[in-house]
């Protein structure tokens, strides 16, 4: 988890520290997570607080199978499994206006995902 900290203070984020309340709908890969941070605003996107991110995973298609923890300035959906993937996977993203299903889950942590999503971005925000 420090080495997540460390990476998004360097990249500029704004980092809501404190823990929030755990439920049954937080995945336990996010738990850690929502243990020590509330939200992160970052310049590509944001990290919601456990409560939006619980309400949003409420909706179709993300219920019962995904939980939707963040977003980028586009129109992409950052999703965390409930359940690890056969490849030992966690995190995806999904263009809810694109149509398509929501794909298998590619990166294992969070931090591999974030800086995933910010070398994709390339510089646009």
């Amino acid at each position: 988890m420090e080495e997540l900290i460390k990476y998004l203070e360097s990249i500029g984020a704004e980092i809501t520290k404190g823990s929030s309340e755990m439920t049954g709908e937080i995945p336990l890969v996010m738990r850690e997570f929502y243990e020590k941070i509330r939200n992160v605003e970052l310049p590509f996107g944001r990290i919601y607080d456990v409560e939006l991110a619980i309400k949003k995973s409420e909706r179709q298609p993300f219920n019962p199978n995904w939980f939707v923890f963040g977003q980028d300035n586009y129109y992409n959906f950052w999703l965390c499994s409930k359940h690890k993937s056969k490849d030992g996977y966690y995190f995806t993203y999904w263009e809810h206006e694109s149509g398509m299903e929501i794909e298998e889950p590619a990166w294992e942590d969070l931090l591999s995902f974030i800086k995933e999503v910010k070398d994709d971005i390339n510089g646009e925000w």
